[in-house]
């Protein structure tokens, strides 16, 4: 499998050509790199424990977690859950921010 920064490269430098066309991108999401990569760049973020529309939180991420997503995609058993956008109200302030809910 490709090196996930060789294939993000390679995408952020085609994005601009729309003579170009992406093909197999699906089968990247075959590749725990990318999954990791991902992780490596929000664990440390503010906001990272807070809990998707699916209730987990990123604390619970691993290769186990990875793997078992990455077979539901190849055998097409994931179903992803609808979401809504909602507004709620941001921490000391009047304005309000969008958060996806399922």
């Amino acid at each position: 499998m490709r090196n996930p920064n060789d294939v993000l490269k390679s995408l952020q430098s085609n994005a601009c050509n729309e003579e170009y066309k992406y093909k197999r991108l699906y089968r990247n999401l075959y590749n725990e790199e990318f999954f990791l990569k991902a992780y490596q760049n929000i664990y440390a973020k503010e906001g990272n424990m807070t809990a998707g529309t699916d209730g987990k939180t990123i604390d619970g991420m691993g290769t186990e977690r990875i793997r078992k997503i990455i077979e539901s995609l190849k055998n097409h058993s994931y179903q992803p859950r609808p979401a809504r956008r909602e507004y709620i109200q941001k921490k000391n302030s009047r304005k309000k921010r969008p958060q996806m809910t399922s």
